[in-house]
C-alpha cells in the first residue's frame, strides 16, 4: 500500500507524539519517586527492598537457588505482563503500557533516593546492582510494548490513511508480543541466575 507524503507525515507525527508522551511520563515518574522518598523521610523508607539491613546481612551468606528464584519471579511478574499483552489489542493498551513504564520510573527513582539517603554514594551502586542486568531487558520490553501498542492502534483505526486487514494487524501484534515475551523471560533468567552473583560482589563493600 502506497501512502501519500502527507499521510506518512501524519502517521509519523502521531507516533512521535506518543513517544514524547512516553518519555515525559517516564522522566516525571522518576522525579516523582525521588520526591516521594524524600517526603516520606529516611527512617520510613530505609528498609525498602535491597536496602533492608537484615536482607543485606542474610543475602551475603545465603546460597541462592536460581531455579526456585526463577519460578518465584515468574509468579510475581508474569501475570501483569500477560494482562498487558491482552490489553495491547484494545484502546487501553497504550495507557496500560505508559502507566507500567511510569511505575518502573517511579520505583527506580524512589529506590535511588532511598539508597543515597541510607548509604550515600554506595547506595547508588547497591540499587543499580539490584537492577542489573535484568532491568535493561524489562525496560526495553515496556518501551517496546508502548511502541507496538501505538502502531497497532493506528493500523486498526486506519489513522493516516492506513487501512490494513485486521487479521494482518493482529498477526503483526502476536509476533511482536512473542518477541517481547521472550525478551522478558530472558530478563527473568538474568535476574535469577546472574543478578544474585553481581549483588553478592557489591555487598562485599558493605
Amino acid at each position: 500500500m502506497h501512502l501519500s507524503w502527507k499521510e506518512r507525515r501524519s502517521l509519523t507525527g502521531n507516533q512521535s507524539l506518543w513517544i514524547k508522551v512516553m518519555k515525559a511520563f517516564l522522566l516525571l515518574s522518576f522525579v516523582a519517586g525521588i520526591f516521594a522518598a524524600n517526603l516520606m523521610g529516611r527512617e520510613a523508607v530505609s528498609n525498602a527492598g535491597v536496602l533492608n539491613g537484615y536482607f543485606i546481612e542474610k543475602f551475603q551468606y545465603t546460597t541462592v537457588n536460581g531455579e526456585n528464584l526463577f519460578f518465584y519471579i515468574v509468579g510475581e511478574r508474569m501475570p501483569l505482563l500477560l494482562l498487558l499483552f491482552l490489553l495491547i489489542f484494545t484502546a487501553l493498551g497504550i495507557l496500560g503500557g505508559i502507566l507500567m513504564l511510569g511505575w518502573q520510573g517511579f520505583s527506580i527513582g524512589f529506590m535511588l533516593a532511598t539508597g543515597i539517603a541510607k548509604y550515600g554514594v554506595k547506595g547508588i551502586l547497591l540499587v543499580l546492582g539490584g537492577l542489573f542486568p535484568q532491568y535493561l531487558l524489562y525496560l526495553s520490553v515496556y518501551i517496546g510494548y508502548c511502541c507496538v501498542a501505538v502502531v497497532l492502534r493506528q493500523r486498526l483505526r486506519g489513522e493516516g490513511g492506513v487501512a490494513l486487514d485486521r487479521r494482518l494487524v493482529y498477526g503483526m501484534g502476536i509476533v511482536a508480543v512473542i518477541l517481547l515475551f521472550v525478551m522478558f523471560a530472558a530478563g527473568i533468567f538474568l535476574e535469577s541466575y546472574v543478578n544474585p552473583a553481581i549483588l553478592k560482589n557489591i555487598l562485599k563493600l558493605f
